[in-house]
C-alpha cells in the first residue's frame, strides 16, 4: 500500500469564469467565479477591477455577480485565492458591455 501525503500549498492555478459567453448587453447580469486549487482550501475569495495603473475592490466570495451591468462596468475582472499558506490572483478577465 502507497501512502500519499498532501503538504500545504497556496493557491494555484486561480481562475475566473465568466458566466456569460459572447456579446454582454447594458442591463443584464453577469456572475463571475473564481476558481483555485488549495490545500488547505481557499478560505477568502476577494473581487478586483482594474482601474489604469491601480486596482479597486469589488466584492467578496467565490462568486460576483453584477444585476444590472452598464457600460461603465466594462473593464478588467481579476479575484484573489487566499489560505494560511499564501494567496494568488487570477490573470484578469475582459468584461465588454455593449
Amino acid at each position: 500500500m502507497k501512502l500519499q501525503t498532501t503538504l500545504p500549498d497556496r493557491p494555484k492555478s486561480t481562475s475566473v469564469l465568466v458566466s456569460s459567453s459572447g456579446e454582454i448587453e447594458e442591463g443584464s447580469s453577469v456572475t463571475l467565479t473564481c476558481s483555485s486549487n488549495a490545500n488547505p482550501p481557499v478560505q477568502r475569495y476577494t473581487w478586483f477591477k482594474k482601474t489604469g495603473d491601480s486596482s479597486s475592490w469589488r466584492g467578496s466570495g467565490q462568486s460576483l455577480t453584477i444585476w444590472y451591468i452598464l457600460s461603465k462596468d466594462s473593464g478588467q475582472y481579476y479575484c484573489e485565492a487566499q489560505n494560511q499558506q499564501g494567496a494568488q490572483t487570477s490573470t484578469p478577465v475582459t468584461i465588454d458591455v455593449q
